[in-house]
């Protein structure tokens, strides 16, 4: 009933206007790194960003081809090839590769300053087929959860660094309405010994179930991170759902037939940034954000078997990524609390 209730919501919602993003902070300060941007909301989103001028937009696409295509698309579509145009630097991200996560982490190490006040972890995929990463880990998997959650911790420190008490800095996360069906796969995880492994195996869901449990999985890890966040905290934490957008990854999946219902990516791309900007950031903490608004996550999330997965979800990436990067455990230990 649940599902069949924010269906129909949702398709009343999209076709409500959504607000242009607006902010009084002053961007012209800010470093902002928007991943996924050579196609879809994250271009929407950091062309937003680049007409702003901020201190520095970093723009991440797959590789550096596609990297040096975007940062050109983007400087076009704001008519700013010149000297006048905004501080704009695209870098190389793969997703799929725990090895580009960590060197993306080292890059901006590398900076200067390591500025930082905005991570909009925007990167996704939907698969018609299991396909298994170098890393070992089926594709949904990695690049729309464990990756992200490791580009997240990895940046953390930085967040913090550059936040201040008047302005925190902002994590953002892309997640989807389609978390509400990902409990169905999932209710039964109390009896599994490992919920990682166990969701790793060809045997466990068919893969277009991957991606509605991977934006499960992103929800609940928003909870668990907002959860171990110092008060008041240095960064602002939420999910975000974009609404069905005419993408090229809404193509790939079920929702393909509700086309008339879609949003132009841009319209999309407004939440995104109204977490990402606006100065309602401490009553989004923690959250899930629909249609520019604080909405509700799946009720599971919320039940007594919701909380458990999520506590022993998160053990367990974080004694996952731990193995990958050995700043892991010191991340955690300094910047977040035990609970």
């Amino acid at each position: 009933m649940e599902e069949i209730l924010q269906f129909c919501r949702l398709l009343w919602d999209q076709r409500k206007p959504l607000p242009i993003p607006t902010t009084s902070d002053d961007v012209s300060s800010k470093v902002f790194m928007v991943v996924g941007t050579d196609t879809g909301l994250g271009h929407e989103a950091s062309v937003f960003l680049a007409r702003q001028k901020p201190k520095l937009l970093v723009a991440t696409s797959r590789d550096s081809t596609k990297c040096k295509l975007t940062r050109e698309a983007i400087l076009k579509r704001i008519d700013s090839g010149n000297s006048d145009g905004p501080a704009l630097e695209a870098w190389p991200l793969e997703m799929s590769s725990f090895d580009s996560v960590r060197a993306t982490a080292d890059r901006l190490a590398a900076k200067g300053d390591s500025q930082l006040n905005v991570l909009v972890a925007n990167a996704g995929v939907i698969c018609d087929d299991f396909n298994y990463t170098p890393n070992g880990w089926e594709l949904t998997l990695q690049v729309n959860y464990l990756s992200t959650v490791l580009l997240s911790l990895l940046l953390l420190p930085y967040l913090v660094k550059s936040s201040t008490t008047d302005s925190p800095s902002r994590l953002v996360i892309v997640s989807s309405s389609s978390h509400y069906s990902g409990y169905r796969v999932v209710k039964e995880a109390r009896t599994w010994d490992r919920i990682l492994e166990t969701i790793n195996s060809k045997e466990f869901a068919i893969p277009k179930q991957m991606y509605c449990i991977s934006k499960l999985m992103s929800v609940m890890f928003v909870r668990e991170l907002k959860a171990r966040l110092p008060k008041p905290t240095p960064v602002i934490v939420c999910a975000v759902d974009p609404g069905l957008c005419y993408t090229e990854m809404m193509l790939k999946s079920p929702a393909k037939s509700l086309t008339w219902f879609a949003r132009t990516a841009e319209e999309g791309s407004r939440t995104l940034l109204h977490a990402a900007i606006s100065d309602e950031a401490h009553a989004m903490h923690g959250r899930y954000m629909t249609s520019c608004k604080v909405g509700e996550e799946s009720t599971f999330v919320a039940s007594p078997d919701g909380k458990e997965l999520s506590r022993r979800l998160w053990d367990e990436t974080i004694q996952l990524l731990s193995q990958i990067d050995s700043r892991i455990p010191e991340i955690t230990e300094k910047y977040l609390r035990s609970i």
